[in-house]
């Protein structure tokens, strides 16, 4: 869709960024950082410390890896990305932000940088209560769909605390039910961010060492829409349904009614 109306002369793209009241970067096509306006001096400057930067101005030319325990995965994000991308990472362990990646095209529709906005940079120990939910949702006990089948639905966004820890808890149960199979279940997401779409994909792979193959079920058309930018090949179905008729297959079963013929 095009813009409308007629853009003011007078403004430069300059003035629009540094008027704006939010942390902006903008970064090259090689994922370095090459300005930030005010608002990200003034909120980013203490935190670069925590990466052993202690002038604000030695962060320019540096790359945004930097920033990312996983930068081979953020780079094959950042190639594929056509459109806005958001996901919330977090700074150390000790401030967590709302970022949106949006990359920057010229008129021949060829890419030529990103640009970053951090949006709500809070203390971590702000979210002592929201690290109280995920521990709440981490006590949710994992369900035996059958003997060597266990599923888990995901609920709310994975992060590398509560991604690690759910990761643990999966792998122990597994080898000690035995499970051949294991369904982790989205039905209760709408669209799936980074960070999350990341720890699954690593269980996915954790799993399959230990010999269990992991499903995952309740894509929903919206979910798929997230779902396009990554290069998971996981194995996925709408339903559960859909998912032991699959194993049922795999495996040569089939279903047995156990009702008696009616009669006529």
């Amino acid at each position: 869709m095009e813009s409308i109306g007629t853009f003011p002369t007078h403004l430069s793209s300059y003035i629009i960024l540094e008027g704006i009241q939010e942390t902006i970067i903008i970064a090259d096509i090689h994922y370095r950082i090459q300005w930030m306006n005010s608002k990200a001096v003034e909120i980013l400057g203490p935190l670069m410390k925590l990466y052993g930067i202690n002038d604000i101005h030695d962060v320019l030319g540096q790359s945004m890896d930097l920033f990312h325990s996983s930068p081979g995965h953020q780079q094959h994000v950042m190639q594929e990305l056509h459109s806005t991308h958001r996901a919330r990472i977090n700074i150390k362990q000790r401030y967590v932000a709302e970022t949106v990646i949006h990359p920057v095209y010229n008129e021949n529709g060829d890419k030529q940088a990103y640009l970053l906005m951090l949006l709500d940079v809070t203390n971590q120990a702000k979210q002592a209560e929201r690290n109280q939910a995920i521990i709440d949702e981490l006590s949710t006990p994992l369900l035996k769909i059958w003997y060597d089948i266990l599923a888990l639905p995901i609920v709310g966004s994975l992060d590398d605390v509560r991604g690690k820890k759910l990761a643990e808890r999966v792998l122990e149960a597994c080898v000690k039910e035995g499970a051949r199979y294991f369904l982790i279940d989205l039905s209760s997401l709408k669209e799936l961010d980074d960070h999350s779409g990341y720890h699954i994909h690593i269980m996915a792979e954790a799993l399959r060492l230990i010999g269990t193959r992991c499903l995952i079920v309740g894509i929903s058309p919206e979910l798929v829409q997230s779902l396009v930018h990554y290069d998971y090949r996981w194995t996925t179905f709408s339903t559960v349904q859909q998912c032991i008729a699959y194993i049922m297959k795999e495996n040569h079963m089939t279903f047995t009614s156990t009702k008696s013929p009616s009669s006529k």
